[in-house]
This record gives structure tokens, C-alpha cells and sequence, in this order.
């Protein structure tokens, strides 16, 4: 008998898990309330880098784990879908400036207190030079993190959409969820059964999801021609931590805030300005970038940052992704469809709702 899955919200992780649950051979529908191109999502916003170890900072070992070994998922992933996607698995660059060297320390000595095993190692001056040589000089320290990675959110997220429906999933977009119940799907005027339910909205779950919160994030996307960054580079400062994303055209994705606030309004201007100028003092070229769109992100976080998979008969809701989303999704969707087979499966983020 075919297993029927109806899942709500079409994120990364609803995506990932379409695509996942129609290539077993169950029946799929995913219903999402914005539009097919994801703009409505969280994930849209991210910069979806893969970087395990320098998310240490702010997580515990655990994620990190987890997010090496979903980073070892990715790849295979993407042999599986027919369109290209952008990856790219050159490392993190992690620098500050001279005068904020104490924070330079501060990161390593707290990678080191979590990581396992030496996962970066320190770069002055030449090395510096030959692994960024777009980077104002200034910078002479810096710490290299060789395994980590980055992906094109906007672009897998379309690959695995036109997969998922490629091999039959239906989807629903512009389709306004009324209610989510174990083994049904609400939408107003009609109601679905299901074998199963997968809660995938994110921050629109809060109403659903006991303390539940948002984490504002704010990003903005130029084209500088006149910057050659190899990989993503993280600037720490001790008021706006910055992350300056490179993807291919000389296309640039800059970062910065983690406000804990439901505030969905467009990106502030002081935001805007401390994210520009930070950029700018990493390489010069950024002067004269186009701006070409700023977005801003609720990601939806419990009270440790770390994610839940909360089951019940008939239903399982997948969310607190934090800033982990595009990180753990694979081994997150991977321990969800896994709880559908067998609720007696072994998972560290899973418990009963």
C-alpha cells in the first residue's frame, strides 16, 4: 500500500523532504502559502553556508557533528537531481582586524574547547595572501577551516521542487493552511487525509509549537566585478559580526544581524550601512558594488538553538532549524522519514509532542 504524506511548508527542509518521501515511493502533496519561488521563506534569505565547525561559536558539539556528516549528504543529493546546483567546498576563512585580535582568540579558544580534532588552523600574512589575495591587507591573522562549505539556497531549492514534482509530487502554492492535525491537513474549504503529516512552516508554526521564537536575520545581495573572494569569510567584531558570501558572476551575499525580534520589516538602515562597511574593509572592490536586493528572515529557534523533531501519531513537525537550516536539513529530514518507518528509530533531536 502506498503511504499517503501531505506536507506544510516548502522551506528547505519541506522541499528536501518531498523530495525524499517521493523517491520512497510514498504519495506526496506539500502545501505551501507563498509562492513557488520560495521568496516567502526563511531559506530564501539564507546564505546556506555549510560550516559546522565555525557554527561551534554559538552551538554545542552535537550540531556539529551532525552538520559534517550532513555535509558529507549534500553531494549525494545533488547527483540525484536533474538540474545543477552551486557547490562549492573550499573552507571558511575567519579574520578580524588588528585592533579586535582579542576576538580572533576568543573564537579559536572556543572552537577548540568543542571540536574533536583539529579542524582549522591558524594563516598570517603570505598564507593569507595566497588563499584571499582580494583581502585588504590589513588583515595578517586569520583561521582557515579547510572542510566546510557553501551552497546556492535559492538554486536547490528550485532543483529539489522540480524533482520532487518530476517524479509526482503534487504541490500547492498560494495555499493558505488553516489547521494541522495528526493524519489532516485543514485548508479552510477542504480538508486532506494523510498517512502521515509533516509540519515543516518554521516560524509559522509558533502558534502550533510551545516556545518557539524568531531570530531576525538580515542579508544583502550585490554584484561587485571588482572582487575575487575564493570562499566565504567571516569579519568578527565585537558588535557586528560579519559574513561576506562569494557565488559565481562576482555575485556577493553580506550578512551580519541575529536580533531576537518577530519584526519582519524591510532591513534597517543602520543594519544596511555596519554591513556595507564592514564589507568594504574587507576588500575595496566593494565601493563600487550594486546592491541588488536586501531580504530579511524569521528563523525559527527553541530556547538552546537546537532543532526538535516532535512526533505523535499521524503527525511530525520539523522545526528551531535556528541558523542551521541548510546545515542539518539532509540528516533532519533524513531522521524524520525514519521516525515514519519505524518510530522505534534511534534520534537524538526526536521526542514526543
Amino acid at each position: 500500500m502506498t503511504i499517503s504524506v501531505g506536507i506544510v511548508g516548502a522551506g528547505i527542509v519541506g522541499r528536501l523532504l518531498a523530495f525524499k518521501a517521493i523517491a520512497r515511493g510514498w504519495r506526496v502533496i506539500l502545501f505551501e502559502r507563498g509562492p513557488v519561488d520560495g521568496s516567502s521563506a526563511c531559506s530564501a534569505v539564507s546564505p546556506a553556508m555549510l560550516a559546522p565547525y565555525c557554527e561551534l561559536d554559538v552551538s554545542e558539539k552535537m550540531i556539529a557533528d551532525l552538520g559534517a556528516h550532513s555535509l558529507q549528504l549534500w553531494p549525494e543529493i545533488f547527483h540525484e537531481l536533474e538540474s545543477p546546483v552551486f557547490f562549492q567546498q573550499a573552507g571558511t576563512l575567519v579574520v578580524a582586524h588588528p585592533q579586535d585580535a582579542g576576538e580572533l582568540e576568543h573564537f579559536a579558544r572556543g572552537i577548540k574547547s568543542r571540536a574533536a580534532s583539529d579542524v582549522f588552523y591558524s594563516v598570517q600574512n603570505d598564507e593569507l595572501e595566497r588563499l584571499e589575495p582580494d583581502l585588504d591587507r590589513r588583515f595578517q591573522n586569520g583561521l582557515f577551516f579547510p572542510s566546510e562549505g557553501q551552497i546556492d539556497s535559492r538554486g536547490v531549492m528550485a532543483a529539489l521542487l522540480n524533482a520532487a514534482q518530476a517524479r509526482g509530487a503534487e504541490c500547492r502554492f498560494n495555499t493558505e493552511v488553516a489547521a494541522i492535525r495528526p493524519y489532516e491537513i485543514d485548508c479552510g474549504n477542504e480538508t486532506h487525509q494523510f498517512d502521515i503529516v509533516f509540519d515543516c512552516r518554521g516560524h509559522g508554526a509558533a502558534t502550533d509549537i510551545k516556545n518557539l521564537r524568531a531570530v531576525r536575520g538580515e542579508i544583502i545581495r550585490v554584484h561587485a566585478p571588482d572582487v575575487n573572494l575564493n570562499r566565504p569569510v567571516r569579519l568578527l567584531h565585537p558588535r557586528w559580526p560579519l559574513y561576506v558570501v562569494p557565488r559565481p558572476d562576482n555575485h556577493y551575499i553580506i550578512g551580519a544581524t541575529m536580533i531576537e525580534s518577530e519584526d519582519h520589516s524591510p532591513i534597517a538602515l543602520r543594519s544596511l550601512l555596519e554591513m556595507l562597511n564592514a564589507a568594504f574593509a574587507l576588500s575595496a572592490g566593494f565601493s563600487e558594488a550594486r546592491v541588488l536586493e536586501t531580504s530579511v528572515g524569521l528563523r525559527p529557534a527553541f530556547p538552546d538553538n537546537e532543532p526538535r523533531i516532535l512526533y505523535q501519531d499521524g503527525l511530525i513537525r520539523i522545526n528551531g532549524m535556528y541558523r542551521h537550516g541548510f546545515l542539518l536539513a539532509p540528516i533532519m529530514t533524513e531522521n524524520a522519514c525514519g521516525l515514519m518507518e519505524n518510530s522505534n528509530a534511534s534520534n537524538v533531536f526526536a521526542e514526543a509532542a
